[in-house]
């Protein structure tokens, strides 16, 4: 009989999927968005506004999980890194961790007030609108939403180092690390 690995609970792991589900999809239409060129008239502004609303939408379900992601990792700490793990490697865990927590908060943060202060309605799963603040600003909103798309780049960059690091691990260090994440096999009696 061998020990049960370390692994993360069903409301973590549930919690973290959705979360990752929602954020590469707002991240995909982020990045899609970057490359159009909205001087010409090639753009079909009606497709874009579909799909800037469900980028918002996906953005604003991430930012709604982040709290009780939070709350769950506070009352139930991740399970211990291998015993082998560097102090290296410990080290940027956390940062990247939290790294990706802060981004995800501030992320939609400046996506929101952007929006809002730039006159760009936030308009949930195509049916609701969020409500809008008086007072608006274009030009101080379209720079809030390139700080925005600066911070969705280096979420990017942040997200695929996550995977990398966790397929490393898998594959390279032969480690629990990317399987303590999935979820359980059954068992076999």
């Amino acid at each position: 009989m061998h020990e049960k690995e370390p692994s993360y609970d069903r409301k973590a792991k549930i919690l973290h999927w959705l979360s990752a589900l929602f954020f590469l999809g707002a991240l995909t239409l982020g990045l899609y968005f970057s490359t159009l060129d909205y001087r010409n008239d090639k753009v079909d502004y009606a497709k874009f506004g579909e799909w800037i609303y469900w980028h918002k939408t996906m953005g604003i379900l991430v930012f709604l999980l982040v709290f009780p992601r939070l709350y769950h990792r506070i009352k139930n700490p991740p399970p211990p890194l291998p015993p082998d793990t560097t102090p290296w490697v410990r080290r940027s865990s956390h940062v990247a961790h939290w790294s990706l927590y802060g981004l995800i908060f501030v992320l939609a943060l400046s996506g929101l007030i952007g929006s809002d202060i730039g006159n760009y309605p936030v308009k949930l799963f195509e049916l609701w609108y969020l409500p809008q603040f008086p007072g608006k600003n274009v030009p101080l909103g379209d720079g809030i939403l390139k700080v925005h798309m600066f911070l969705g780049d280096v979420a990017a960059g942040l997200v695929g180092l996550h995977i990398v690091a966790s397929f490393y691990h898998h594959f390279v260090m032969k480690d629990t690390i990317l399987t303590r994440m999935l979820p359980a096999k059954k068992q076999n009696d």
